[in-house]
């Protein structure tokens, strides 16, 4: 079991997961996909004594990977292949706002409704979908109004997705984001694996 906590682009992104009692005290590979059947370090720890293992990477882009864990000796072997494994996600940061006009029809033609999940963006094309997070929650919207037309603010979330996320008290935050789907990095090797850009690794 590998799970990687979702990060800002920037910051550690948490991993932790189990190999199982098998692997305890070897050395751990954590790495991330780059390709078909091609696979890129981004992070190196121990195992505890019942398999646990915890580290951490810094990715410099938004996008998503499939991560797996594989104890050092094995990352060549065919065993490899069943390592466990997961999707760690790096989110963009931004700032978002939140807006209400029950009855107006969007510029992507949507009648609004106290009900209605959905963002507003400058130029992304309308029914996008993006994930956002704020406060350890995620919703995945549609773009379906242009805007916001405020300087400094980049997304500006209708007062349904606002409450589902948590800050319509707040009103003006800093989310991360990311459209949904296939990820935007073609491969990690665009993100720093901490053991290659001199540090960033914990390990417990």
């Amino acid at each position: 079991m590998v799970l990687a906590s979702p990060a800002l682009v920037g910051r550690q992104q948490q991993i932790n997961g189990t190999l199982g009692t098998g692997a305890a005290g070897r050395a751990v590979a954590l790495q991330a996909q780059s390709g078909p059947g091609q696979w890129t370090t981004i992070a190196t720890t121990r195992a505890e004594g019942d398999g646990s293992f915890g580290t951490s990477w810094r990715a410099a882009t938004m996008g998503r990977w499939t991560i797996r864990a594989v104890p050092a000796g094995d990352a060549l072997s065919a065993q490899a292949g069943a390592a466990p494994s997961t999707t760690a996600t790096v989110f963009r940061g931004a700032t978002a706002t939140w807006y209400s006009m029950p009855g107006n029809r969007t510029a992507c033609g949507v009648r609004l409704r106290r009900s209605t999940m959905g963002v507003a963006h400058r130029t992304l094309p309308c029914g996008t979908p993006v994930d956002v997070t704020w406060g350890g929650r995620t919703v995945t919207v549609p773009v379906i109004d242009r805007g916001p037309f405020t300087s400094g603010v980049h997304y500006d979330l209708t007062l349904a997705a606002a409450r589902t996320l948590g800050f319509v008290a707040a009103g003006r935050v800093r989310v991360g984001v990311l459209p949904a789907g296939p990820t935007t990095a073609p491969s990690p090797i665009s993100a720093v694996p901490p053991a290659l850009a001199g540090g960033g690794i914990t390990t417990r």
